[in-house]
């Protein structure tokens, strides 16, 4: 069973969507244009078992120049199901993410103030807003939010509409270009520097969102491996770190990883195999260790294994990875992106077989 990333942000913005669903039945879904359409059917996940979908209109007013619908999904996958905001702009914008009506925060003076207000309200968690007042093509106002935790800055990225109404989690796209394409690029600084195995020029692009701590991702751990002895050139996979704050050791682990890659990208996959090996036995307390011992027993330069470990650079970009992984709809791990589009692994990894079998031929 996928273990969903527990974002407070996710919860709020669906109860925010669906207010008063209990009560009220929603509105209906608004037509939305073909070339509209399809960035919306590539924003749902190609799910390994049937689906059920069905749209409404959202309870709540967007700006003047948006149209939305909620996308409900029905599975008996738990990691296809869910509700989607989209929304497309008369400029020719379009968004798939969490909007956050900022209802209950209207009289603080300022959209600096609605922010922090809100997300403390919330989330319970300190965010520091930088808001770009120069207005997108959509007319809104580009917005990073940050959060300071115990290991360092995490960015979000996000927009404001100038009157303070709704807040959008996530980046607006334009329907010119190829959602696929776009939200590729939007991992590309992060996925440069991941652990890779595949050519560079392969047909298909395999992007693993995972956490060394998450026992779904241990059972997931040996998914990719016959795939890339099946497939050979034509398959390259990247495991991209997203480690849950919920986790207590997950974030050392990305750190210790990631400074074994620099060094030999051989033993990174080692590496991880015996993590996963050991996931039940590590604690925070002994991660540490573990980690050391394996540097030390497959011949690192412990010199400089222990500044990579403390590397501000490094930690800075596991952080800003996470951000961005949050930012761009990313709601579990492990997920798998695959050309930019997002794919249902399936039992035992069928559905990625299934779907890279149909790329390739």
């Amino acid at each position: 069973m996928k273990r969903f990333v527990v974002v407070a942000c996710l919860s709020i913005a669906i109860a925010s969507v669906a207010l008063a669903e209990d009560e009220t039945p929603p509105p209906p879904a608004p037509k939305l244009s073909e070339k509209a359409e399809k960035f919306v059917n590539d924003s749902l996940t190609v799910c390994a078992a049937e689906t059920k979908v069905t749209r409404t209109g959202l309870f709540h007013k967007l700006p003047p120049n948006m149209t939305g619908i909620v996308v409900h999904v029905e599975s008996q996958r738990p990691n296809c199901e869910g509700q989607f905001v989209n929304i497309v702009t008369a400029e020719g914008g379009f968004f798939t993410g969490l909007p956050w009506f900022l209802d209950s925060v209207a009289s603080e003076p300022t959209l600096e103030a609605k922010l922090k207000t809100f997300t403390w309200q919330a989330m319970k968690a300190h965010y520091e807003p930088i808001i770009d007042r120069n207005k997108t093509r959509d007319g809104l106002y580009k917005v990073t939010l940050t959060e300071v935790t115990e290991r360092g800055k995490v960015p979000l990225e996000g927009a404001i509409d100038p009157a303070g109404t709704v807040f959008f989690l996530g980046n607006f796209l334009p329907m010119s270009t190829d959602a696929r394409t776009s939200r590729t690029k939007a991992f590309e600084p992060f996925v440069k520097n991941a652990p890779t195995q595949g050519p560079a020029t392969a047909d298909v692009t395999v992007v693993e969102f995972s956490d060394f701590e998450c026992p779904s991702c241990q059972h997931a751990a040996g998914y990719m491996k016959p795939l890339l002895a099946k497939y050979g050139e034509h398959l390259r996979y990247i495991r991209y770190d997203l480690p849950l704050s919920m986790h207590p050791w997950a974030f050392a682990a990305s750190m210790a990883g990631r400074a074994v890659w620099r060094q030999k990208p051989e033993a990174f996959w080692k590496f991880k195999e015996q993590v996963y090996e050991n996931q039940e036995k590590l604690t925070a307390f002994t991660f540490d260790e573990f980690a050391r011992n394996f540097a030390q027993d497959n011949d690192l330069d412990l010199k400089k294994y222990d500044a990579d470990i403390a590397s501000p650079e490094l930690r800075a970009e596991i952080l800003k990875g996470a951000g961005a992984a949050f930012s761009n709809d990313i709601r579990a791990t492990p997920t798998y992106l695959i050309n930019g589009i997002q794919v249902d692994s399936g039992d035992n990894g069928k559905g990625l077989d299934a779907y890279i079998g149909k790329l390739v031929k």
